[in-house]
């Protein structure tokens, strides 16, 4: 059974007494802002949409009046029904209808702007600002207007039909004018009315809430033998920087729209306002009473309830500053038996962890006291042991990295003795004198005074030599081309390493072809990394086995006897660049073989 501290035990009893009341304190909290504030904020809302609501009803109510006033007028219809000989008559058309709507604006509101648009080609306002030149018989408010012959409201729309104004959103009234004796249609009154005001002044917008006018299909439809209701509902949405059409809102925010046929589909109870929940948002709504729209505002539950959130995010840093605060007053009560044993413990932590040049201090002259001097001591014998065992280890990665270069040497020595005694019993002095010479290159390169690690030129240097007896042996069966970069020149790597990937291509690659091979050798700077690559055109190896060396060459082993040159360099260039380096097989059977050598740009030693 684990055993609890003195300490532990203040601490549980202390926090336990002082978080109830916090916790109660929360809770009064919580239902006094459920019970108060949201519903004041609920009621600020609902009265601001109410307001809304009412001054756009309000409006919408004067156009319609104002549109069926215009639209029954007898001047109005005696104008549309003339025909114009010439521009004289149109001109003075315009000038008293023009006139008389201006007349008839000045009872309603100024927001409310009426324009008249005739079969006779005569279009009429009551705007100062100047038409725009277009036909508006052809604008697609006119041909529904002509279909239907009936008044029809047009969605909230950024742009004025007839004007450029710095007003931002409208919504338009058509009233078609017709014949009062044959019905014939002769022109349209269309009412505009400028709502941005109306649509723009409410402080809970700011609140991440969202304002939208639904406008609902109320058609009954029969398909298929059944009744269909109200299926092509459509909505604006009411942005800061304008407003979004019926297609933006599906696209971009289709859970609204599916929010809002809740509020579409009409009921005989169905209330004209109310406040409430619908889907993942808090919504208030109000019916428009001139053309059954809806206007509705949206606010994600998370934004409403952010103050009950805010409350109880304070209550609980007000609860952890109480612990906190009891926690210290019991750990300075109880400091004074279980300091030492926390820092003891703690030392030990960080001697775990690797840390051995920590030391405990410890003032007490009792057994704890005792304790933490022993336990400097043995830190300080793990410390000292650790660092005889790090020196072992790097003497060791000396002596194995000595090892794989020395197994290079006399593999390749063999090789070159054995063919210049050929050339020897064949008579070939001067080849045999040039190969000598070349040997000797060789070795005095690739003794480096004894240092371990080489530039890349002298690397180099030491596969030409090599190249050269090789050439000597193959004759015209090998050749060659080499490219070293400028500026990497006095890269240092260890020695002894293109070498062994040249003599891989050779006795595996080109040797066994019958019309030789090429090798090529490209060394550069490419992205951040050093590249060296040895290439040859030779017999290459299947897929399978490529992929065979490779593992062989990640997980650092070797099953194949040819595939051991290829992995003493791999294994050397680990332990000199560690896993900064990294080496990549590709072969294709037939097709010759690629190595390529990539280091890292912070391992570079230039």
């Amino acid at each position: 059974m684990k055993r609890k501290s003195i300490r532990d035990k203040l601490l549980k009893n202390f926090a336990l007494f002082s978080l109830i009341p916090v916790v109660l304190f929360c809770i009064v909290m919580l239902l006094y802002i459920s019970a108060n504030v949201q519903e004041k904020r609920k009621n600020e809302i609902t009265t601001n949409l109410g307001n809304q609501a009412a001054q756009l009803d309000k409006l919408l109510q004067q156009a319609y009046q104002i549109g069926q006033t215009i639209a029954g007028d007898e001047v109005v219809n005696r104008e549309l029904s003339r025909n114009f000989s010439d521009a004289q008559e149109l001109h003075e058309s315009e000038i008293k209808l023009n006139s008389l709507l201006l007349g008839t604006s000045g009872y309603f509101d100024e927001a409310i702007k009426i324009y008249i648009v005739g079969e006779n080609g005569g279009v009429y306002k009551d705007s100062p600002y100047s038409l725009q030149e277009k036909d508006y018989k052809s604008q697609d408010w006119y041909k529904l207007i002509k279909e239907i012959k009936e008044p029809n409201w047009f969605e909230l729309h950024s742009e004025s039909f007839f004007v450029s104004t710095a007003e931002t959103e409208f919504v338009s009234l058509a009233i078609p004018v017709t014949a009062e004796k044959t019905g014939r249609m002769l022109g349209s009154v269309m009412v505009e009315v400028a709502v941005s005001d109306i649509l723009r002044n409410s402080k809970y917008q700011e609140e991440r809430g969202e304002l939208y006018l639904f406008y609902p299909d109320t058609q009954i439809r029969i398909r298929d033998g059944q009744v269909k209701l109200y299926d092509d509902d459509r909505v604006t949405l009411i942005c800061e920087n304008g407003i979004a059409g019926h297609e933006e809102v599906v696209e971009e925010m289709p859970e609204v729209l599916e929010a809002s046929r809740f509020l579409t589909y009409w009921k005989k109870d169905f209330p004209e306002k109310d406040f409430g929940t619908i889907s993942k948002f808090i919504t208030a709504y109000q019916q428009l009473h001139t053309n059954d729209w809806i206007i509705a505002y949206y606010m994600p539950q998370a934004a409403y309830y952010s103050l009950l959130i805010n409350v109880l995010a304070v209550s609980v840093i007000v609860t952890i500053l109480l612990i906190v605060i009891g926690g210290y007053i019991s750990y300075r009560v109880a400091g004074s038996i279980t300091r030492p044993i926390l820092s003891l413990k703690k030392s030990v932590e960080k001697v775990q962890e690797g840390n051995f040049e920590i030391a405990v201090t410890c003032e007490s002259e009792d057994e704890i006291g005792e304790l933490g001097s022993q336990f400097n001591v043995m830190v300080v014998e793990i410390r000292n042991l650790m660092e005889r065992i790090q020196k072992e280890h790097e003497r060791q990665r000396h002596y194995e990295l000595l090892l794989l270069q020395a197994q290079i040497n006399p593999h390749f020595l063999y090789n070159t003795l054995d063919s210049l005694m050929w050339l020897i019993r064949m008579n070939e002095q001067r080849d045999a004198e040039n190969m000598l010479e070349a040997l000797t290159r060789f070795f005095k390169t690739g003794l480096n005074n004894g240092r371990e690690e080489v530039s890349l030129k002298y690397e180099i240097s030491n596969v030409e030599s090599y190249l050269t007896i090789q050439l000597m042996r193959y004759k015209k069966k090998l050749s060659f081309s080499i490219y070293l970069e400028e500026d990497i020149r006095d890269f240092l790597l260890p020695k002894l390493i293109l070498q062994p990937l040249v003599e891989n291509s050779i006795y595996h690659g080109i040797k066994g072809k019958e019309d030789g091979g090429k090798i090529r050798i490209d060394c550069r700077r490419k992205n951040g990394r050093i590249v060296l690559m040895v290439e040859d055109n030779g017999l290459g190896m299947p897929k399978e086995r490529c992929r065979k060396i490779q593992r062989q060459l990640s997980e650092g082993f070797v099953e194949e006897s040819e595939s051991y040159g290829l992995t003493n360099v791999n294994e050397r260039l680990k332990l000199f660049f560690g896993a900064a380096c990294r080496m990549k097989v590709e072969s294709k059977e037939g097709a010759g073989m690629k190595v390529l050598i990539e280091i890292r740009e912070e391992r570079m030693h230039v």
